[in-house]
């Protein structure tokens, strides 16, 4: 189940309007987002989605991670540790490198994309060729920033879709989802107001209805992912938000 999650997260995470205390923060940590996944009452697995100020080629970037795993049962019968990370342009946003380290069951894949604005191509060490993307493209991690920048806010209206150009899993494709207004979750945080999106799936393989996830992205300054919740054909899964730093990629920019 956590590889769906991992594909969740990437797609769509730091101080919220909650009933805590907020920390103290501090730059040079960087923001640090920690959440649990359940399987009905089963704790499945957990994951960590991190942002830093890093330096790629001389040039200051962010660099994204994301990193998952399966626990207990879940880790006997499908042991998995994924790691996804981002190299961002600290001006743009957009992706100058992304590396997809996959170790699923016997099931492993390595690969480092690094991107060519002049060219609009990518270079693909595991098939170590060119392939052409649209302008502006993003792999699967960076959509997610950059939508937190841009496309996150209170101008947004119910049932308006956000499109954002990927290239994630060697191919070009098209992450959208669907506004669907405003809910206040009692989350392991707090009680959080949140947008509500529905990301616009494709049916099959694990989902049946397009409109079968839900993603809780709080209504405030930092927009991260509060829940994460969707129903496969096994059965439903849910993602929680368990601890974060307080602050914003703006923040890390302003230092």
């Amino acid at each position: 189940m956590i590889k769906y999650f991992l594909i969740i997260m990437v797609m769509i995470g730091s101080c919220f309007t909650t009933n805590a205390e907020l920390p103290k923060k501090n730059n040079k940590k960087g923001e640090y987002l920690k959440y649990v996944i359940h399987y009905g009452i089963i704790r499945g697995g957990k994951a960590s989605l991190k942002l830093r100020l890093d330096r790629y080629q001389g040039k200051k970037v962010l660099h994204a991670s994301l990193t998952g795993k399966t626990v207990g049962l879940f880790n006997t019968l499908y042991k998995v540790r994924d790691t996804y990370e981002s190299f961002i342009n600290a001006k743009t946003l957009l992706p100058v490198k992304a590396i997809r380290d996959i170790n699923e069951g016997n099931y492993k894949r390595y690969n480092e994309i690094t991107f060519d604005r002049v060219t609009d191509q990518v270079y693909s060490t595991r098939k170590d060729t060119t392939i052409a993307v649209p302008i502006g493209c993003h792999d699967i991690l960076s959509a997610f920033y950059f939508a937190r920048a841009h496309h996150f806010n209170n101008q947004l209206k119910e049932g308006e879709i956000i499109k954002i150009n990927t290239f994630f899993a060697e191919e070009n494709f098209v992450l959208r989802f669907r506004f669907m207004g405003y809910e206040k979750i009692n989350s392991k945080i707090g009680k959080v107001n949140c947008y509500k999106f529905i990301p616009i799936v494709q049916t099959g393989r694990a989902f049946k209805d397009e409109d079968d996830m839900k993603i809780w992205i709080s209504a405030d300054a930092n927009k991260v992912p509060v829940r994460v919740q969707f129903d496969l054909f096994i059965g439903s899964l849910r993602c929680d938000l368990t601890n974060f730093s307080n602050f914003s990629p703006k923040d890390l920019l302003n230092e």
